[in-house]
């Protein structure tokens, strides 16, 4: 499911953007062609290209523009009505109202929610 959340605009872990920035300059510096260089790094050329586009046309979030706090509001549902989580990214998450909290807990990051 990672997947379709990284097509809703996702951004990805900040410290897996990095990975990629200095996986770029590696291959600038290296003088090798983006095949030779992907079979060395063992990456894919899709996936080399896919993020050479989205860092050329991304920049980086600037760490102080970056909310730590988001807006919630509560809203007290009927009786068996789904609970609608709006995540940062616009995902709508709708959950039956006895959803197990633990479990909400372990799939929030997989779309990038951070832990409070």
């Amino acid at each position: 499911m990672p997947s379709s959340a990284s097509r809703l605009g996702r951004r990805p872990d900040p410290s897996t953007r990095q990975v990629w920035q200095q996986r770029l300059e590696r291959l600038r510096n290296s003088g090798l062609t983006v095949s030779a260089f992907c079979d060395r790094e063992g990456i894919s050329p899709a996936s080399f290209y896919a993020w050479r586009r989205r860092l050329q046309g991304d920049p980086a979030p600037n760490t102080a523009d970056v909310a730590r706090l988001v807006p919630v509001r509560l809203v007290t549902p009927s009786a068996g009505a789904p609970v609608e989580l709006v995540l940062p990214s616009g995902l709508v998450l709708r959950l039956p109202p006895d959803t197990d909290l633990a479990w909400l807990r372990q799939l929030l990051p997989l779309f990038g929610v951070e832990p409070c």
